[in-house]
């Protein structure tokens, strides 16, 4: 047993150092060395045809400057396909008006004073925020802010945290175009 247990102990040894041993390719000198390598690649790479464009052809070709300072040269067509479909989105995009996003819960309770004392507290003191207050029976809930990041919610959260111990960031549907107005 012992013998079997030296033998598959070498065989793993040799292929452990044999798979650790530096791999070479040769170059065209023969000359073995990682930093040498060269191979004629010309056979395989793709060859185009110079074609020059003719005046006559039917459609119109528009020349754009990418930023390397290669001229491109697109068909018309294919540009006014793009122009309708980046209008189309824009389109969308103004439609869309409500967004998730986050707010400020201030206040939690049956009290329409302390709600309309944190409201006042809110403008006062905050007053690009936009408050929005909730009632159902018999709790009012106060909820200050339009946030489209979590991040946004909370540079204003500590600030209110201070006063109001209960408040808290939740997330909520948001209106955009009064999100962009609070920074």
């Amino acid at each position: 047993m012992k013998i079997f247990l030296k033998v598959v102990l070498c065989i793993c040894l040799s292929i452990i150092v044999g798979a650790c041993s530096r791999s070479t390719t040769p170059n065209k000198n023969n000359n073995i060395g990682i930093g040498n390598y060269e191979e004629d690649l010309s056979d395989v790479r793709v060859k185009y045809d110079p074609k020059p464009t003719t005046s006559a052809s039917s459609e119109k070709v528009s020349t754009k400057e990418k930023s390397s300072g290669i001229a491109v040269q697109l068909p018309q067509q294919v540009n006014s396909q793009v122009d309708i479909a980046l209008d189309s989105i824009a389109v969308r995009n103004k439609n869309i008006r409500y967004s998730t996003g986050y707010r400020i819960q201030v206040y939690v309770g049956n009290d329409r004073r302390d709600v309309d004392e944190a409201k006042v507290f809110i403008y006062q003191n905050f007053p690009e925020l936009n408050t929005y207050l909730t009632f159902s029976q018999p709790t009012y809930k106060l909820k200050a802010g339009d946030f489209t990041s979590r991040l946004d919610a909370e540079r204003y959260y500590s600030s209110i945290k201070h006063r109001y111990s209960m408040a808290m960031v939740v997330s909520e549907r948001i209106d955009i175009k009064k999100s962009m107005q609070t920074k």
